[in-house]
């Protein structure tokens, strides 16, 4: 009896001791393990092992970071080794809808490597219209670390790219919601929203490890510089068309449809010459008010930068079915083009550069006299209208409050180009002895 006391009694003693004796083994190499230093690779380790998990995962990830780029676009190992002694804060890849569970497998796969991340999802503006306000979400950047105490990481940024017909877009990474724990502000992928043309990839082998990146390197570093890009606001076209009852007659219909081959083709002729532009005045109103053709208007307004004018556009344009029905004041003052396609009109305002703001100039035909156009200087930014991938002036809220004041929310079918805009000045009177040279009407 007395035995059986004591054997009862030692195996809760037992189970105890054995407890204890678990917890104490597990708190010794939690502390071990908490002691010893995780080491950071570098760079170019960084993106080897980065790119075989990519490999592994089945995710064709290419080389955006410029510094990297530049490096390995030759295969010359010499030039990464030099890119690999320099100080580098983050290095970026691309890679184009990839698909969410390939994604997870990649992130997984590094946090075996002592990798943490940050993953940033956004509203997919694809298929967005006035019509269509719903969306889904989607995945665009990605953030990757090994947290070393008391230093900032090198970070690997994947940027995730979607198709958006003849371009690629991704999402800006900063995000005052969803803040990332390491600020990428100086990354042109980061920072805003961008647009590149799409690309082809070809790849090199390094230290045995595959590179992928753009095959026209120059031509995407070059597109890097002026990548931004603005999503039409179809949050504010929705209100307007709430205030203002959308048209949708037939002779509406016809007239956008018209207009919309216009610009495309206006656009393939000038983009075949490397000739930039943008859209202006009333269409640039359309585009950023109501995220369409403004219904009452008659033409299609572009602007280009009197520096990229070439003396061969004329020609250019009028061989490809647009015809010359007025040019107006001359290269180094005031030039703007008239051309008719079917029976729809397209303007082109030439801009000229001052000190503190930019201008375009109008002329009237039966008095010669000049206007100027003020607008508070600008750069030019990508949107996608009308399904088509343009650019714009950016940031555009100045730009059309300069043109159409504070009322520009305010549908105006009486305009009158001498004393409508906003930002309309007289500018003088042509000389009448120049009258044949800046004065051009071909109707």
């Amino acid at each position: 009896m007395l035995r059986s006391q004591n054997f009862i009694l030692i195996i809760p003693l037992s189970l105890i001791f054995l407890v204890l004796q678990y917890y104490g083994i597990k708190y010794f190499y939690d502390n071990l393990s908490s002691t010893t230093p995780i080491e950071e690779r570098v760079p170019w380790e960084a993106v080897k092992l980065f790119l075989s998990k990519c490999e592994h995962s089945g995710i064709p990830v290419f080389v955006i970071e410029p510094s990297l780029l530049r490096a390995v676009r030759e295969g010359n190992r010499r030039r990464v080794e030099l890119w690999n002694q320099d100080y580098q804060r983050s290095v970026t890849f691309g890679v184009i809808e990839p698909g969410m569970d390939l994604l997870h497998l990649l992130v997984s796969s590094m946090s075996h490597e002592n990798y943490e991340f940050w993953e940033k999802n956004d509203p997919d503006p694809r298929g967005l219209t006035i019509y269509r306000r719903t969306y889904r979400v989607i995945t665009t950047h990605y953030m990757l670390w090994v947290p070393i105490q008391g230093h900032t990481p090198m970070l690997i940024h994947l940027v995730v790219f979607y198709k958006r017909g003849e371009y690629i877009w991704h999402s800006a990474g900063e995000d005052r919601l969803h803040k990332p724990p390491f600020s990428l502000s100086g990354s042109p992928f980061f920072s805003t929203a961008g647009s590149y043309s799409l690309i082809d990839l070809r790849a090199v082998y390094i230290d045995g490890v595959k590179i992928q990146f753009p095959n026209d390197t120059f031509r995407f570093l070059k597109e890097i510089e002026t990548s931004e890009f603005v999503e039409c606001n179809y949050t504010r076209a929705y209100f307007f068309y709430n205030e203002y009852r959308l048209d949708q007659s037939k002779q509406v219909e016809l007239f956008k449809r018209k207009a919309r081959q216009l610009i495309l083709l206006a656009k393939q002729i000038l983009d075949s010459v490397g000739v930039p532009f943008w859209l202006s005045s009333g269409t640039c109103l359309g585009w950023f008010r109501q995220c369409d053709l403004i219904s009452h208007t008659t033409d299609v307004d572009i602007g280009i930068f009197i520096t990229d004018y070439r003396e061969d556009l004329i020609g250019l344009l009028e061989s490809n079915g647009l015809a010359l029905i007025h040019k107006f004041g001359k290269v180094s003052d005031s030039l703007e083009l008239s051309f008719l396609f079917g029976d729809i009109k397209l303007d082109i305002f030439f801009f000229y550069t001052a000190d503190e703001y930019f201008w375009n100039g109008g002329t009237q035909a039966s008095t010669g006299n000049k206007y100027k156009y003020i607008f508070p200087p600008f750069k030019l930014c990508w949107t996608e209208f009308l399904d088509l991938w343009i650019r714009v002036p950016c940031p555009a809220a100045p730009y059309i409050l300069a043109n159409y004041g504070p009322k520009w929310m305010i549908p105006n079918k009486k305009w009158d180009w001498k004393h409508s805009p906003n930002n309309v000045i007289e500018n003088g009177q042509w000389p009448k002895e120049e009258w044949d040279e800046v004065i051009q009407l071909y109707e």
